[in-house]
């Protein structure tokens, strides 16, 4: 006498009428030892649905897959915004052409302007990016309503972040040759600027 994969489905989870589950226990009991292997089965079956249920991917994975797989497109860096003003071209007075000090760069588009600071860690390559994007049309319009992505050259997304309500917003990541950000305000033309090579900062 053995039993369906539904009948051990039903056991395992306790929703076996006490009839059927007397008989299977009964069963069971006097040692079948393909029944035991079959309940054995079923209930690490049972426990293993329990924890995956449970289980919560790490979210930094979560926003790292969902940018590998956005839909969004990438304008060619040729149609990427150069900086208006680049603090590296103008060094301040007293400053050694080799110090390392914070790059500030200031971008303007249509309705956008991007302020923007570039620091590197000492004996790093993660390159710290602060900046504030400034609604030059509509001020009063909620700037945490926007996007902010960092793409390769190639048009694959690194990060993805939101600006407060300021047009603040913060990225840290690892120096490459050539980045480009993207910055998306609900209702606004979008503004994609072109970072320096980020390795000679």
């Amino acid at each position: 006498m053995h039993f369906s994969d539904e009948t051990w489905a039903d056991f395992v989870r306790g929703v076996t009428n006490t009839r059927e589950a007397n008989d299977i226990q009964a069963h069971l009991s006097r040692g079948c030892k393909d029944c035991l292997d079959a309940r054995d089965i079923w209930d690490g079956l049972r426990v293993a649905a329990i924890h995956e249920i449970a289980y919560a991917p790490p979210e930094e994975l979560v926003r790292r897959l969902k940018l590998q797989f956005t839909t969004a497109t990438f304008a060619a860096p040729a149609d990427a915004v150069m900086p208006v003003f680049d603090s590296f071209l103008q060094p301040l007075p007293g400053f050694r052409s080799g110090a390392s000090a914070p790059r500030q760069l200031v971008y303007e588009g249509e309705n956008l302007t991007v302020d923007l600071r570039l620091e590197q860690a000492p004996r790093s390559s993660r390159i710290l990016a602060t900046g504030q994007v400034l609604n030059t049309r509509t001020p009063q319009r909620a700037l945490s309503e926007g996007k902010i992505t960092l793409w390769t050259v190639r048009g694959l997304p690194i990060l993805e972040t939101t600006p407060n309500s300021q047009g603040e917003f913060q990225l840290e990541f690892d120096a490459q040759e050539t980045l480009h950000l993207s910055i998306s305000i609900c209702g606004d033309n979008s503004l994609r600027i072109a970072l320096p090579r980020l390795h000679a900062l």
